[in-house]
């Protein structure tokens, strides 16, 4: 048996959940990756399963028949390419282990971010790695100097 490669399906607000029982009635592998996140209400406190790609759902199927991919209820598009298995093992393996995991911003060394929150808000400057950690870089080009100073990557927001 042939094993086909993963593809992400964009979905519509909140239909992830549809979509990948939809793909399953259809007997394709899915893989709807979520996280357990405390909401708090006026009168209560509740967990509650989000997903942790928010819109989106892993199916494995054949790139040339993929028209009852697209007719499933929930779905918008097709993103056309595929997925490393390492990738969705990596993610499966962290959504099994009852790890404290959930969505940030997609960030990579060299990036231009600008701070969201805390005292450096609006401070713009270049992401770097040290000792597995964020820093972000800034610079006086006159001087041709530069500071770092650690940073949360939640708070921080590449800039386009």
């Amino acid at each position: 048996m042939q094993q086909y490669p993963w593809h992400a399906i964009r979905t519509k607000p909140h239909q992830e959940q549809i979509v990948a029982e939809g793909l399953r009635a259809k007997g394709y592998e899915d893989f709807f990756p979520s996280y357990r996140s405390r909401r708090k209400w006026t009168d209560r406190i509740k967990f509650v399963d989000l997903p942790l790609f928010d819109g989106y759902v892993f199916v494995r199927f054949d790139p040339l028949k993929w028209v009852p991919i697209k007719s499933t209820p929930g779905v918008l598009q097709i993103v056309w390419g595929h997925i490393s298995e390492a990738e969705i093992e990596g993610v499966r393996r962290l959504a099994a282990g009852n790890l404290t995991a959930s969505p940030c911003p997609y960030l990579r060394e060299g990036m231009t971010v600008r701070v969201r929150s805390g005292p450096l808000k609006g401070v713009s400057g270049v992401l770097d790695k040290v000792k597995n950690r964020y820093v972000l870089v800034l610079s006086v080009h006159l001087l041709q100097r530069s500071v770092q100073v650690e940073v949360d990557a939640e708070s921080v927001e590449a800039l386009t």
